[in-house]
């Protein structure tokens, strides 16, 4: 008995969102056109409508125009998209940045909390403020809430495995914060969902992109890759930092080459060798891109370390998921497209240059990336639009 109010259930929810997602991406405005449209039977599309009516996530419009042959007039239905509103949250290892979104995507509200580091204790302590910040600003009812964090997800996407911010291994996020807040809670690993965001609302330009690697350098090393065809969805990521390359008597984790901390480390040594830089002592990517292009030596080898190894990565993820668009995201993105450039053609000396041919490179800009993909994520789970 129990399966079978569970599965009856299962088929309510799948109708309601097949209906939902018509309106929504704007297949249907009317419920005989629903009808056609999900192939559900008109009474199931009218009792489907008239919930959603109620619940304001639809409303009606006005009249259509008659059909070929006459008749009544269609009452036209629209999706409303700040009936709710959804919570937007990364965790990052400096930073915690929160959005508040309608149902579209449209952020109406951001809120960050920054540290130098931050105290093993407080991790907790600071997504929760985070989210008081934003429901404290809420204008409609909140939906759900996403939050992204850095490291690899458990099978059942309730825990870290593992991730640089150590408080969250193993720390079931999803009903905590479901149960402080009364709302569904949803968790991805950052990188998977920058690639989910760039699908979802165009953060860049991937509308025809049918599949999509997104490699998040800060200071783990993460990648998120997301497949979007007609009969296939998914996505999925983690950090790759701990991955070896090299020689086996010289092997090193992608971490101690790629992320920040080994830039600044390698930085160190060549400054120790080299000596006179324009680089401060406290330098950015920025510093490293305008210093470079000056024809600072320090700068210059240090830019080219990193492109070297960088560009075998690429060639990796290019050769294995032969994905129709690749971006790069995270603090790298201030090497600019120069860099970009520069490494597509050094990768090409690891892979068919063919395959990075057909594929498209971008840098994604947006600091928000990952806080867009959470809502992205909690609105897939919850309402099936996206």
């Amino acid at each position: 008995m129990k399966s079978f109010k569970a599965t009856r259930e299962g088929l309510k929810r799948h109708n309601r969102q097949l209906v939902l997602r018509a309106v929504y991406e704007d297949a249907a405005n009317n419920r005989a056109a629903l009808a056609a449209i999900t192939g559900l039977a008109k009474p199931t599309v009218s009792d489907i409508v008239s919930e959603l009516i109620e619940e304001g996530l639809l409303t009606e419009s006005g009249f259509g125009e008659s059909g070929d042959t006459g008749g009544k007039r269609p009452t036209l239905l629209r999706f409303v998209p700040d009936a709710r509103q959804v919570i937007g949250i990364s965790v990052e290892e400096h930073r915690i940045f929160g959005v508040l979104s309608d149902l579209t995507g449209y952020v109406s509200v951001q809120h960050v909390i920054e540290r130098d580091q931050f105290q093993p204790t407080e991790i907790i302590d600071l997504i929760e403020a985070t989210i008081n910040g934003l429901v404290s600003q809420l204008s409609s009812p909140l939906l759900c809430i996403g939050i992204g964090v850095p490291g690899i997800l458990s099978e059942t996407r309730q825990y870290l495995i593992q991730s640089p911010l150590q408080q969250l291994v193993e720390f079931a996020l999803p009903p905590y914060f479901a149960d402080m807040y009364g709302r569904p809670v949803y968790i991805g690993n950052n990188s998977e969902l920058a690639a989910l965001a760039q699908f979802s609302f165009g953060v860049t330009d991937t509308d025809d992109a049918e599949s999509l690697a997104c490699l998040m350098l800060n200071e783990s090393v993460e990648i998120g890759i997301a497949f979007n065809t007609a009969d296939f969805h998914y996505h999925q990521g983690g950090a790759i930092g701990r991955l070896k390359m090299g020689l086996p008597h010289e092997m090193q984790p992608l971490e101690s080459l790629l992320g920040w901390k080994a830039v600044r480390q390698h930085v160190l040594e060549l400054r120790a060798r080299i000596g006179e830089s324009q680089l401060p002592e406290h330098f950015t990517y920025m510093h490293l891109r305008y210093a470079a292009r000056r024809g600072d030596l320090l700068a210059t080898m240090a830019v080219n370390w990193h492109m070297e190894h960088l560009a075998q990565v690429l060639a990796w993820v290019v050769s294995l998921w032969q994905p129709s668009h690749v971006s790069l995201a995270g603090k790298v993105v201030d090497l600019g497209e120069e860099f970009l450039s520069a490494l597509i053609e050094l990768a090409a000396r690891y892979t068919d240059h063919t395959l990075l041919a057909r594929t498209r490179f971008s840098l994604a800009y947006s600091k928000d990336l990952s806080a867009l993909g959470a809502v992205a994520l909690a609105l897939q789970n919850e309402l099936d639009i996206l």
